[in-house]
């Protein structure tokens, strides 16, 4: 069994070449937004590109949510826009203008843009993990996976190799422009929500809640997500910010109550379950990249997902936009990376800072935000678009106490 599993491998190497000027490593959104960038502004014509994954049969695995002024890629991934935001600490639930909040289906993005992929005889794929990554001269790098190996101009990284995690780990330390891997400030954004069809209509599919957090938090920070696609159906997830991801026996008793308490029966379409970093360790110190960078990580390594709030689906897309735009100029630019502002880095890390040592605080800093602020506002304020006196009124009517002991404890107990 073994030898004739290793003759197809030998063949299958061979009917592929040897040389890409492109490798992505890793299908998932931000490589996928990368090759479709790719692909739109024109960097394959008479260039080759490769795409490895180890799971090339994805389902509807996830849900991706962004707010924007308008849709980013494409139009048919969006499964649902609201303009109204409901919030439950303040009266009225005014529109979100000039923002509307999307959501995507990870089915709908995976078919949709392998589907123009795919229709590109210079795009190939291959099944099979990355086991390592060298350098072998300036301008080629030798990639390695299963029985293959073949060599491209340029890789880039959505994971890690699986080779010596050390030396990656290093080599990835360098990369975002850090003289040593920094001292963990690691927490997790862990979630289970149920897709249901209820027997009769329960809700208002004009408006979804973002975060409700009447339910007990039990010294953790934890709220609920409501995203109704119409009357009878709808995504209600339980999410928890901590060091410790939730169990998920006791997100289904928390998402049982709730249906209960409201007096929805219902059916379970659909049942999605996720933890997604936020730390940041990942954030980069460098505006651009050295002229003969051609390893380059992107989505989460590369610090796509705000460490706050985990959303990182339209930084990937922008990212890839703008990388994609500076490789076709290579000769004359140097490439960007995803560096954040300082002051918003610093935002991230008090915040990250109370909820890993007092998460119960959690709470009664996010609801005297909803409580005090527009709901515009906020998500401006999220995507780090606010100016320093927008942060100052924000900041102002938030508990301070808290997040000058975290300022004291990131200066003083680094």
């Amino acid at each position: 069994m073994f030898i004739s599993q290793l003759i197809f491998k030998l063949l299958v190497q061979n009917s592929y070449p040897s040389f890409y000027n492109y490798t992505i490593v890793g299908a998932g959104a931000s490589g996928l937004w990368l090759a479709n960038s790719m692909l739109k502004h024109g960097l394959l014509n008479g260039k080759t590109l490769c795409i490895i994954e180890n799971d090339t049969e994805k389902f509807n695995d996830r849900t991706w949510c962004y707010w924007a002024k308008s849709p980013i890629g494409y139009q048919e991934i969006i499964s649902k826009e609201w303009e109204i935001i409901k919030n439950i600490y303040q009266k009225i639930n005014p529109q979100i203008f000039p923002y509307k909040y999307y959501h995507v289906k990870s089915n709908d993005f995976y078919k949709h843009i392998k589907t123009r992929l795919k229709k590109n005889p210079n795009v190939f794929w291959k099944n099979d993990t990355v086991n390592d990554i060298d350098q072998i001269t300036d301008k080629k790098i030798s990639i390695k996976a299963g029985y293959e190996s073949w060599e491209s101009n340029y890789v880039f990284l959505s994971a890690l190799p699986l080779s010596n995690k050390t030396t990656e780990q290093q080599r990835l330390t360098h990369y975002l422009g850090k003289q040593e891997e920094e001292k963990p400030l690691f927490l997790w954004q862990s979630f289970v929500g149920y897709r249901i069809k209820t027997t009769k209509p329960s809700f208002n599919p004009l408006e979804m809640t973002m975060m409700d957090f009447n339910t007990p938090q039990n010294q953790f920070t934890q709220f609920f997500y409501e995203l109704p696609f119409s009357e009878d159906e709808a995504l209600i997830e339980f999410t928890r910010f901590g060091t410790q991801v939730l169990d998920y026996n006791y997100a289904i008793e928390q998402i049982n109550e709730r249906l209960k308490a409201k007096n929805i029966d219902y059916e379970i379409l659909e049942i999605e379950k996720g933890a997604i970093p936020m730390t940041p360790q990942f954030d980069q110190q460098k505006n651009n990249l050295p002229h003969n960078q051609n390893i380059i990580y992107i989505g989460a390594l590369a610090g796509a997902l705000k460490p706050s709030t985990g959303y990182g689906f339209k930084r990937m897309y922008h990212y890839a936009e703008n990388l994609t735009q500076a490789l076709k100029q290579t000769g004359t630019i140097t490439l960007p990376t995803m560096k954040r502002k300082l002051r918003f880095r610093l935002y991230d890390i008090l915040l990250l800072q109370i909820l890993r040592d007092a998460p119960f605080l959690g709470k009664e800093i996010f609801v005297s935000l909803f409580k005090k602020q527009p709901v515009p506002l906020i998500l401006k304020f999220l995507d780090e678009e606010t100016t320093i006196f927008e942060e100052v009124s924000i900041f102002s009517k938030l508990p301070l106490s808290p997040f000058i002991k975290s300022l004291f404890k990131y200066f003083f107990n680094r």
